[in-house]
């Protein structure tokens, strides 16, 4: 097998990516075999496993750039200053609409590509995903707490219970589609004042 030096291995990684994520998103996980991956990439089949242990991992890293993207997102605000209430809220459902949008995201409201996902995925690959909302989240949620919008007593638990609102929402079909913007609706509105100091101007009775 032919070996790459590290800017091949650039190109290639980088190829593997946005070619993966292009055969992914028209053909699904399932569907999508190694030797379509490497043939778009234009590498040998067996040189992919010198990048990802199966095509799994190669999914899950998309995953994991399309949540850092979205996350990104929703932060760059919080890194400005005090927030309010109503503005976290809003925040929050931003977010689910973004991930609602990419369609590499929705296939996750499949439970048979999480299950595939969780079956094939070593365990260390699954919780780098918790590791990256922590490195991300908690830096933003310990300056708020320092500047006294944040009222929540651990930020790690609010990085737990932003993933689990995350999660929650690739379960729309169980939660009910008639009811599931209502659901969400309310979840956040109650997580915004739970975790959020009332501004001026803001009472408990305030509704968006």
């Amino acid at each position: 097998m032919r070996k790459f030096d590290e800017r091949e291995r650039e190109i290639i990684a980088a190829k593997l990516i946005s070619e993966g994520r292009r055969q992914f998103e028209a053909l699904g996980l399932k569907k999508t075999s190694v030797a379509d991956l490497t043939k778009a990439a234009g590498i040998a089949q067996g040189s992919f496993y010198l990048f990802y242990g199966s095509k799994e991992e190669l999914y899950y890293d998309i995953l994991l750039q399309e949540e850092h993207d979205i996350r990104e997102q929703m932060l760059a605000p919080l890194r400005e200053g005090r927030v309010s209430r109503e503005a976290f809220k809003q925040l929050l459902q931003a977010s689910i609409r973004l991930m609602e949008e990419r369609p590499l995201l929705r296939q996750l409201y499949d439970e048979a590509v999480m299950e595939q996902l969780f079956r094939k995925l070593p365990e260390e690959k699954l919780s780098e995903n918790f590791q990256n909302d922590a490195d991300d989240l908690l830096p933003v949620l310990l300056r708020g707490k320092e500047q006294g919008w944040l009222t929540a007593e651990d930020p790690e638990t609010v990085v737990s219970l932003l993933r689990a609102v995350v999660l929650l929402s690739f379960q729309k079909r169980q939660i009910g589609e008639e009811q599931y913007d209502a659901t969400m609706e309310l979840l956040t509105d109650l997580i915004a004042r739970g975790l959020v100091a009332e501004g001026e101007g803001e009472t408990d009775d305030d509704r968006s």
